[in-house]
């Protein structure tokens, strides 16, 4: 008796088994079922094989250097109308329009936004206003950190050191001080607008915003640029990155 039931087990566990692995082959991709039961690929299937790696490659290369082009057309296009340098702060002073082609602006704030290049200045210092809603990114979008009530001033302002990648040189104290992942950084900052009796007032956040100061950590003070804030209200500017 005892035989018996052994052997009915015995069945009963490979009929589970063999259902278990018929189950496993039929829920197998498209690309391993046409795999002649495991030999070698023809050369047909196996270009195939390569053709869909080169197009995942694809995919993933596009995925990942969106967000750089993103950053590159907007500072080609802004460096494009009113120049280049880590003095150069363009802002919309009388908000945002429709003649600036950039991506997901809106009216409610006035926009600053440059483009820094440490590799060329090194180490620079960034003096931010009271206030900012902003942030510095890599070229990338990475967030190198927030500026403001949610970065480390808290809404007071102060002294950013941004540092490019690898530095290994003295890192003075009294800063906010942060490593970028790309020689590039993007600035950008928000100032909110007044409200008075006739609606939104753009004055006092460009007043504001106009307090913003950018220069080199190591530059001699009688060298350092002037700072520029010409206004891009009202300029066709194309700030998309290419298609």
């Amino acid at each position: 008796m005892r035989t018996l039931n052994t052997m009915i087990a015995i069945v009963c566990v490979s009929a589970v088994f063999v259902g278990v692995q018929a189950q496993a082959q039929e829920t197998r991709s498209q690309l391993v079922r046409q795999m002649y039961n495991g030999n070698w690929p023809s050369d047909k299937e196996a270009q195939q094989l390569r053709d869909e790696l080169y197009y995942n490659q694809a995919i993933q290369a596009y995925m990942t250097m969106l967000p750089a082009l993103n950053t590159i057309g907007m500072r080609d296009g802004s460096e494009q109308v009113f120049g280049e340098g880590y003095n150069v702060l363009p802002m919309w002073k009388d908000r945002m329009d429709a003649k600036a082609w950039v991506p997901t602006p809106n009216s409610d704030v006035v926009y600053s936004m440059s483009y820094l290049d440490l590799k060329e200045t090194g180490p620079l210092v960034v003096a931010a206003p009271p206030g900012v809603i902003g942030m510095f990114t890599d070229f990338f979008q990475r967030t190198i950190t927030d500026v403001g009530a949610v970065g480390p001033d808290r809404g007071k302002g102060g002294l950013y050191l941004l540092l490019p990648p690898g530095y290994q040189g003295h890192v003075p104290s009294g800063y906010f001080t942060f490593t970028s992942s790309t020689y590039n950084v993007f600035l950008f900052f928000r100032t909110v607008m007044a409200i008075t009796e006739n609606g939104q007032d753009p004055a006092p956040a460009v007043e504001l915003a106009e307090q913003t100061r950018i220069y080199p950590l190591w530059e001699v003070e009688k060298n350092v640029k002037p700072m520029v804030f010409p206004n891009a209200s009202g300029k066709r500017i194309n700030m998309m990155y290419p298609t």
